[in-house]
């Protein structure tokens, strides 16, 4: 009996030990390029799992008394630090917020606007929410406008939020009855705008100019690559978290191959284009907006972010999901701004009118 005591403790801290190795492998996994190692990427997709069961192991051996080991699962945390903080932030509400110099921005994945309909007796939920949200610029990703009285078409949308005189609509996708692509509104004047030259036939990112008390702020309107997930690829994964199938498996790991391996460097590619943009830039603040696909700890949140600061990470807390759908829940969407700009309250509003939470933040602009 003592042997197998020996022997099942012995194992226990053999997992325990594999488990740090990849909880701190994950932490760190974003210097990576996933155009060079796959591998790393998918680690930072678990870093939350990681994260979860290393806390699991500290708590068992803290009841068995192993202090020696609860110290080591410690000193991992310690090690990982800077990515739990970013993942996992936790600021509390400042009220009130300083209102010199003050704008709110609010970025959304509107999902085609739920291919719904827009009338005064039936409002389409997201449209009320966002002519309700009293932002002063909002970014939009999947903006979709109808060219005929088949859905909601863009006339519509225009005098619903009226209330943003300054528009700039990017097409990325263009059929005979439909437009579809990113949007910005603005309360303040859009001087120009451009879409990013990468090659993606239902994902882009653009670049405008708006002006703000005679200053120039660069604003960047990002939908990056999805992992272009199907119901059924869902459907695979959760029956692979509840039986464990060995067809579940094989099914996942054809869909890891050809779908989010492929996507993964598509989003390190453009992630780099949108650095050198803002790089290249001039420009008194900058802002960065919009649906990244993928999490904080991730090659393109890292390379798009630069020297740039996370509203949500400065200000936010908890993990701040905003993708809503199935078991597939992370903070992929983000506000992100200059040094000289202070955020405040960052916030993901839990309204199930999308696949996305919508996420916004008072932003404080220094003189």
């Amino acid at each position: 009996m003592k042997t197998l005591n020996i022997f099942l403790r012995g194992l226990f801290l053999f997992a325990n030990l594999i488990t740090l190795i990849l909880f701190i492998l994950a932490a760190y996994s974003d210097r990576y390029s996933p155009v060079d190692n796959h591998t790393m990427a998918y680690l930072g997709l678990a870093f939350p799992i990681f994260c979860f069961i290393n806390f699991c192991f500290i708590l068992c051996w803290l009841f068995l008394k192993r202090w020696y080991y609860v110290l080591i699962g410690i000193v991992a945390f310690v090690i990982c630090w800077g990515p739990i903080t970013r993942y996992f932030p936790f600021h509390r509400k400042t009220n009130p917020v300083p209102q010199e110099n003050t704008i709110k921005v609010l970025s959304y994945n509107v999902m085609n606007f739920a291919l719904k309909k827009h009338t005064p007796l039936s409002p389409n939920k997201i449209i009320q929410y966002i002519a309700q949200s009293e932002a002063d610029i909002v970014c939009l990703q999947e903006y979709m406008a109808y060219k005929n009285e088949r859905g909601m078409h863009e006339d519509v949308i225009f005098e619903a939020l009226d209330m943003y005189p300054y528009k700039s609509v990017i097409t990325l996708n263009d059929v005979p009855y439909r437009t579809s692509g990113i949007a910005v509104f603005s309360k303040f004047p859009i001087a120009n705008s451009r879409k990013l030259p990468y090659n993606s036939k239902y994902n882009g990112s653009s670049i405008h100019e708006i002006k703000i008390n005679n200053k120039k702020l660069i604003l960047v309107n990002n939908h990056l690559e999805s992992f272009g997930l199907t119901g059924q690829d869902r459907s695979q994964y959760s029956n692979l978290i509840k039986s464990m199938d060995s067809d579940a498996l094989e099914g996942i790991r054809e869909t890891f191959q050809q779908k989010l391996g492929p996507a993964f460097i598509k989003r390190a590619q453009q992630a780099e284009m949108i650095a050198e943009e803002i790089r290249n830039a001039k420009g008194d603040y900058f802002l960065v907006c919009g649906d990244f696909n993928d999490t904080p700890i991730s090659y393109a949140h890292r390379t798009i972010q630069g020297d740039l600061l996370d509203a949500f990470e400065e200000s936010g807390m908890g993990m701040g999901v905003t993708y809503n759908q199935s078991v597939f829940r992370f903070r992929i969407d983000n506000i992100l701004h200059s040094p000289n700009i202070k955020a405040y309250n960052c916030t993901i509003d839990k309204v199930n009118y999308s696949d996305h939470y919508p996420i916004w933040s008072y932003l404080q602009l220094e003189e």
